[in-house]
């Protein structure tokens, strides 16, 4: 399958009702497949809820960036010649 899910065939599903048949029993199977679909049914639709909120904020316009303020360049600081070291005379 090109898009990486894989379907059942029709001998896997004789063989899941059949196993689900021994071990349910023929008077509660129609319930439990009821339930069952019920259940499949809601998670689908969770799945797709999600897919379509996900899809809808990804395709949203990025908001505008904030302009943070302009810093204020300072001026490198001034070097300072050195101090002149007095000298003694005698």
């Amino acid at each position: 399958m090109p898009d990486g899910h894989r379907s059942l065939d029709l001998f896997e599903i004789v063989l899941i009702l059949a196993i689900a048949l021994i071990v349910v029993g023929p008077e509660r199977l129609p319930e439990v497949m009821r339930t069952v679909g019920k259940v499949l049914r809601e998670l689908r639709l969770a799945s797709n809820t999600v897919l379509h909120e996900l899809t809808e904020v990804l395709d949203e316009p990025a908001p505008p960036a904030k302009a943070s303020p302009p810093t204020p360049k300072s001026e490198p600081p001034a070097v300072q010649p050195p101090a002149a070291v007095p000298t003694e005379k005698t």
